[in-house]
């Protein structure tokens, strides 16, 4: 992962990591939902497939947003105390 920037105000930084974690939290959603409901049309078994989609697509995105997050703020701890040092 990149390091982190210099400055405390870089907008590119915050604006580049904001829409990476909105895609990670849209993507695996919008993409298990649109899955739920076409299996619901096939399968003709509406609501259940769209809710174990959903289940489904929220933990995914759980698990990415830990995969992000934490190395993250473990990285930005570290930095911190090694300024405080």
């Amino acid at each position: 992962m990149a390091s982190l920037p210099q400055k405390k105000n870089n907008i590119g930084y915050v604006l580049g990591m904001g829409s990476g974690l909105g895609f990670v939290l849209a993507f695996p959603l919008v993409l298990t939902i649109l899955l739920g409901v076409m299996i619901d049309k096939k399968l003709e078994t509406f609501p259940i497939a769209l809710i174990i989609s959903v289940l489904i697509g929220i933990g995914l995105t759980i698990v990415d947003l830990y995969r992000i997050v934490i190395p993250f703020l473990e990285k930005r701890s570290n930095n911190n105390n090694n300024k405080s040092s």
